[in-house]
């Protein structure tokens, strides 16, 4: 029998791992693993034009296979912030009791979630990251077109819902360290 797992959404981006705290205490409490989905960003219309012109710039240099992938946007890689950044929640997740799987997806959250779900039926919920329930790029269209059609729960995070998390854990830390000293 598989174990169940909790499909966490966020960008590959810098704010990759804001409210993976939370995903982790809740796949304890629910005895769950965690898979760590890494949606792409939709590009904004500087980016667009910024992967345009230094593809022009290739292709004036005669690299014109490499300009064709610039434009494309198929030259996308995860820098080496965003690994060792991977690498430490895993290794944290994993102190905590929880497995982590990392995927990646070129498409934008609602296709990469979609998609992920009709491949992977041990997926018990979606959590979002608050990186894409308060991004500009999530709209709230789509964010209903996800509740509609992913035949899952969907739990959604705020910025101020991973602070008090962060508060309760801070609590239960000290608990935690001042019953040691009593019983030490």
């Amino acid at each position: 029998m598989n174990k169940r797992q909790l499909l966490f959404v966020t960008y590959q981006d810098e704010h990759l791992d804001e409210g993976l705290s939370y995903a982790i205490e809740l796949a304890k409490a629910m005895n769950e693993d965690i898979v760590l989905l890494l949606v792409q960003k939709k590009d904004s219309i500087a980016e667009k034009f910024e992967n345009l012109m230094a593809g022009v710039a290739f292709a004036e240099e005669g690299e014109h296979e490499t300009a064709r992938l610039i434009i494309a946007g198929e030259q996308r890689e995860l820098p080496a912030v965003i690994n060792s950044k991977i690498t430490e929640l895993v290794v944290a997740s994993s102190k905590a009791g929880v497995y982590l799987a990392v995927r990646n997806t070129d498409k934008d959250v609602v296709s990469g979630v979609r998609s992920f779900l009709k491949s992977n039926t041990a997926i018990d919920k979606v959590v979002l990251s608050p990186a894409v329930t308060e991004s500009e790029l999530l709209t709230t269209r789509d964010l209903n077109r996800l509740v509609r059609t992913a035949s899952r729960p969907i739990v959604t995070m705020t910025r101020q819902s991973v602070k008090a998390v962060k508060q309760v854990m801070q609590s239960e830390r000290e608990m935690n360290f001042k019953l040691e000293k009593e019983f030490a």
